[in-house]
């Protein structure tokens, strides 16, 4: 399944409504790591109408994050 943010196909289905109505399903992907319920409005899962700066399409995943360093734990 395609995702909505980085436009591949690495989603997949992950839980359904437990009451088995259908009410929504969530997805997940697996390489930007973005999850949405299909009951989310179109400007969350419809990426002619969300915002492209929060749109990863193209963007290489591997060199975008930055590790923040944890302080050390004061006692």
């Amino acid at each position: 399944m395609k995702c909505v943010r980085c436009l591949q196909d690495t989603a997949q289905k992950v839980a359904v409504a437990p009451d088995g109505s259908g009410a929504w399903e969530v997805y997940y992907c697996q390489r930007c790591n973005f999850s949405w319920r299909s009951s989310e409005e179109p400007e969350v899962i419809d990426p002619a109408k969300r915002d492209p700066w929060f749109q990863l399409a193209n963007v290489d995943i591997e060199n975008l994050a930055e590790l923040v360093p944890v302080p050390p734990l004061s006692i």
